[in-house]
Formats: structure tokens, sequence, C-alpha cells
């Protein structure tokens, strides 16, 4: 017998199952975080208005910055490195290197190994490990003062940590691990027991190590502390959405990491992950509205602060949410063939479903087009971005060195011409070059090299005048030409460090070469030792 014979009303079962369970599921395992959901959605609205207020505070400290001097001049600087630090990192970074500088002029062991760390942060927001790494390793912090040891040992041991979650290959993840391990226990003898940085050192440590329940309990304790910053109670929120899902409590995860993407949006956060991660699981729900609009702006705010791991680490949810979708829309369409031949008496009611369908149907494919767009947006940049530095690779060394060839030609040419003269063989010196004609080619030879070089770098006379003082700053005749100063440092900016090869290309004595560039570092307000680092950051 059939199973529709012997329960009748099984038909009636199915169908509103297939009109009603979709609602009804996502309502269920939403009902705990939805609070939370409805305020973030309402915080997004006024993210405006948030930006607005922090680019006054911005304006304010300009201001103030550039009537500054000595002391509270640095200490500026680096209220602004503050308002940049999850905001931008090109301005960020422009800032604490401006530390750097104030650093120095100031001659404070203190306030260097500060605007070191802060380089540090940026370069790792940004996700340039290697280079954050380089940095941290330059620190000395002998003689400095303790809480510029604590920032010291605070940035080192989440330059770890985060590598770690970046580098998930055995033994190099553990390794990291350790090694934050060891850190953080060095910041904890610095720290008073109890207090903010001390359980949030003491948290980090333990999440890393996988010990989630005490590390539930040490953010816990820590959000009850008063005076806690929207900043630091995003990350610790953010953190214990992470802890949740390795304990299986996906409903406190949605529910921790919503509070932090509200957090992070009052604070103007922009390097964040907590609203991608959101959206991961929001659409894994079936909350596809929602998880549209949090991944885009997840992008919207990893693009603008420029940082290069968030994108990536987008880019790899944006396919888990195409097949979740692609999952959706076709159980969707298989309940509907079933319930439509089953349930033949009911078709003007199936019909009604099937419009219902066909128009989330067609939001879904809209939102599909949004995430394709941005994520085809984010692989176009991408690789414009490795073909203009091949080009610029390649077109620069091949510019120059078939040049610096065709002088050693010409050179040897006129070698010839001179044995002929002494060997009286007239006759073949009809197509000879006069000296005038060699000097000639070469002074064309640094014109085209000028002319190359500041159409891929049209930035450089300004940023190379940047490092002296106004009176010491040198302005070539033409805006398309370089001094022989100017043209030793870019041929450096180029990677060609050695003199012998410099002096080679541009027919002086290496004397002449370690000359000019001991004079040219002499003049800059940049120290010796880091003048050629910031040659090398032209153009970045």
């Amino acid at each position: 017998m059939s199973p529709f014979n012997r329960y009748p009303f099984l038909p009636w079962l199915l169908f509103l199952s297939f009109c009603c369970a979709p609602q009804l599921s996502c309502a269920n395992v939403l009902a705990v975080s939805e609070e939370h959901l409805s305020q973030l959605d309402h915080s997004l609205a006024k993210k405006h208005f948030y930006e607005q207020q922090k680019l006054q505070r911005i304006d304010i400290l300009r201001h103030q910055y550039s009537k500054a001097r000595g002391d509270r001049r640095y200490r500026l600087c680096r209220n602004l490195y503050e308002e940049f630090s999850s905001y931008q990192y090109d301005s960020a970074y422009a800032y604490a290197r401006q530390m750097g500088h104030l650093a120095s002029r100031l001659h404070s062991r203190d306030y260097t190994v500060e605007a070191q760390c802060d380089q540090v942060f940026c370069l790792l927001s940004a996700g340039l490990y290697k280079e954050a790494f380089d940095t941290m390793e330059a620190i000395r912090t002998t003689g400095v003062l303790l809480r510029y040891r604590i920032l010291y040992f605070k940035m080192s041991s989440r330059l770890n940590y985060d590598i770690a979650d970046y580098c998930h290959a055995a033994p190099y993840q553990e390794a990291y691990i350790r090694r934050g391990r060891i850190l953080t226990d060095s910041l904890l003898r610095c720290l008073q027991p109890g207090s903010q940085d001390y359980l949030y050192a003491v948290g980090m440590r333990q999440m890393k190590e996988r010990q989630y329940t005490a590390c539930v309990a040490t953010f816990k304790q820590l959000l009850r502390k008063p005076g806690l910053d929207l900043h630091t109670k995003a990350i610790i929120t953010s953190c214990l959405g992470w802890v949740s899902v390795y304990l299986n409590h996906e409903d406190q995860a949605i529910d921790f990491l919503a509070q932090a993407a509200i957090a992070d949006n009052q604070s103007v956060t922009r390097e964040t992950t907590a609203l991608s991660s959101l959206a991961s699981f929001l659409y894994k729900r079936g909350d596809i509205e929602r998880s549209t609009r949090y991944v885009q702006e997840a992008l919207a705010n990893a693009t603008f602060y420029g940082a290069r791991q968030r994108m990536i680490e987008i880019s790899s949810i944006l396919p888990i949410i195409e097949q979740d979708r692609f999952d959706i829309v076709k159980g969707q369409r298989n309940a509907m063939t079933g319930v439509v031949i089953i349930a033949v008496l009911f078709i003007i009611v199936l019909f009604l479903s099937w419009l219902m369908i066909r128009r989330q149907m067609h939001r879904l494919k809209g939102a599909q087009q949004v995430i394709a767009q941005a994520n085809s947006q984010l692989a176009a940049q991408n690789r414009m971005l490795e073909e203009v530095n091949k080009i610029k690779d390649e077109y620069i060394g091949r510019s120059f060195y078939i040049n610096s060839e065709y002088i050693n030609k010409v050179e040897k040419l006129y070698r010839s011409i001179d044995h002929k003269i002494a060997a009286r063989q007239y006759q073949d010196l009809q197509h000879s070059l006069t000296e005038s004609e060699l000097i000639q080619e070469r002074k064309s030879m640094f014109a085209d090299f000028d002319e190359t070089f500041l159409k891929l770098f049209p930035s450089y006379l300004e940023q190379y005048n940047a490092f002296f003082d106004e009176s010491e700053q040198k302005w070539p005749e033409s805006k398309n030409s370089l001094t022989t100063e100017m043209r030793i440092f870019a041929l450096i900016r180029l990677g060609i460090t050695d003199s012998e090869r410099i002096a080679r290309f541009l027919n002086y004595s290496v004397h002449t070469i370690n000359t000019y560039k001991t004079r040219v570092k002499n003049k800059s307000k940049v120290s010796n030792d880091q003048f050629e680092e910031c040659i090398m950051a032209i153009g970045h």
C-alpha cells in the first residue's frame, strides 16, 4: 500500500515542510544571536557617521601636529598613527616612519623602539610578514623604559602567533607557537597580574595552545574589566567567537562575532576578520541576504586598509559561499519537483511557491554576480600588480644593460681606431667616430635612463628630496633628468648596489662613487645606515 494512501495527510506535511522549512530553520538557529545581528545591521547603517567622527579627530590632530615641535610633535605623531593603525595601512605606516625620524632627532631610544614596533604592526596587518620580521629583528631594547619593553614583547609575541596562524605546515607552526609562548612569558613578567594587559596576554597564549576552556574564562574575566576600549573589546569577542567554533558552540560563535563586528564598526576598524567570518557562518545557516552584505562590507574594508592577507582570506570564503548557494538552489529545486509530482491537486499552490522560489533565485543570482565581480576585480588587481612588477624589473634592466653594452662597443671601436692611426692604416678610418661623439652617446644613454626611470618611479624626485632639509634639496634642471647623485641612488633602487658596477656604468672610479654616496648620506635627515633602505622603499 502506498504511504500516501495509508497516511492521507502526508502530502500536506510535505508541502508545508517545503514552504516553511527554510524560514523556520533559519529563525530557530539564529534566534539566540538575532538581537546582536539586528544591532550590527543598525551599526553598519551608521558607518559613515562613525567615520566622519574619526576624520574630524584626525583633522584636529593634524592641525596640532603641524604647529608642534619637539617631544609634543612626536606624541601627536603617535596619536595620528594610532588613529590610522587599524584604519588605513599607508597612512599608518607613513606616520610610524615619521615617528622614527622624530625619535632620531630627539635622540630617544625609547621613542625609537616604539616607532619600530608600530612599523612592525603596520607591516603585519598588511600581510608583509618578511618585512615585519626584518624590522622586529632590528629592534634593540637595551636601556629602554619598562613600558617600551612591554610594547616590544607584545608585538614580538603577536608576530609569531599571527605567522603561526598563517603557516599551517608542521613543524613550523608549532615552532612559531613555542616562540610566541616564550615571548609571552617574558611579557607577563613585566606586567601586573590581573591587569587588562596581563589577562589579554594569558588569554592569547591559552587560545594559541588550544586551551579553549581556560581561554574562554580568561577572556570573559577581561570583558568584565572597567574601561575596556572598543577596539580591544572587538579583538576579545572575535577570539571568543573562534574559540566557540572549536568548542562546537556555533550559536555562541555567531553571537560573539556579531558583537566583535559591532565594536569594529563603531571604532572604525578596517583591519578585521570578524565580519567576513560571520558572513561565512550565516551563509551556511541560510541567511543569504545578510551574508552577502557582510562579505561585500568585509572586502571593502580589507581593500580600503590594504590588508593583503585579509583579501586572500575573503577570497577563500567566496568559493565556499558559492558552493553553499548552489546546494541551496539545488535542494529547493528538487523539493519543488517532488511536490509537483506528488501533489497534483495543489498545482495552484505549487505555482505560487515556484514564483516565490524564482524570486529568491533571482536574488541569489544577483548576490552571486556581486561576489563574482568582487573576486574578479581582486584577481585582476593581483595580475596587474604582478605584470607591472615584471615589466618594471625587466624593462629597466634590459634597457640599461643594452645601452651599457653599446657604450662598451663604442669604446672598443675607439681603441681600434687609435691602433690603426698608429699603424698608419688611413684607408680603414672612413667610418671612425670622434671622441666627442662617444661622450654624446654616453650623455644620450644617461638621458634615456633618466627618462625611463622617472616614468617608472614618477615620485622619485620628491621622495628623494624628502630625505633632506629644504636647504640641501637638489632639483635637476629638467623634470625628466637626474643629477649624478640621484642617478647613483636610482641604480641602487634598481638593486645594483655594488660600487664597482655603478662606477663602470657611469664611467666614474669606484672612489668617486663612494665619495658621492658618503657626501649625500651625510647631508640627509636619515641616518647613514638607513638611507639606502629608504631609497629601496621609494615607489612602494
